[in-house]
């Protein structure tokens, strides 16, 4: 433990752009852990197993972050406020987008670089359920009319529930996968 403060208060360790020297700060799904002086850059995802895994990915990557928008409210002077998967929020004069979409964000102006709607031929990540890790191409979104939650269907024979699906990518995914070790599946 004693390292591991060590390495934090050093302040070479950030997530999603910012500095973090708290050892019980914690980082979620799609959060970017950046080690410059190493030149290391990881985004947190699920393995098939469900596990929250470092993934290694390019300098590049490390500038942005997928964020699901989880619900819309109107605030103070008629504004939308989309609040997303990880407690981040950003206020809009006009709504553009659906609970469900992602948005592709610049970590350091927090500028919406791309929008990924939760529609068919969309590719999404499973984070939920017997699929859990598994990026998959929407074949059909069906909408449901009662306290049952919307199911997704999936070009490669399975389907769940809405509330398990990322958006990640309409012609292509923009994340990677974690690396599989055979002998744990």
């Amino acid at each position: 433990m004693w390292e591991a403060k060590k390495v934090l208060n050093s302040r070479i360790v950030y997530v999603d752009n910012v500095v973090r020297t708290d050892h019980k700060y914690p980082v979620g799904l799609m959060d970017v852990l950046s080690i410059p002086s190493i030149n290391r850059y990881y985004r947190i995802l699920y393995d098939i197993k469900g596990r929250m895994m470092l993934t290694e990915i390019p300098k590049e990557d490390s500038t942005w972050k997928l964020l699901k928008i989880e619900n819309i409210r109107v605030v103070k002077d008629k504004k939308y406020q989309y609040n997303f998967h990880d407690g981040k929020n950003i206020h809009m004069n006009e709504r553009q987008y659906k609970t469900g979409d992602a948005l592709k964000i610049n970590l350091e102006n927090r500028e919406i670089l791309e929008h990924i709607p939760l529609e068919e031929n969309t590719y999404a990540f499973i984070t939920g359920g017997q699929n859990v890790g598994r990026i998959a191409r929407i074949d059909q979104y069906l909408k449901t009319r009662s306290s049952t939650p919307n199911i997704v269907r999936f070009k490669e024979g399975f389907e769940t529930i809405s509330d398990f699906v990322f958006p990640v990518g309409t012609v292509k995914p923009l994340i990677k996968l974690p690396e599989v070790n055979m002998s744990e599946q």
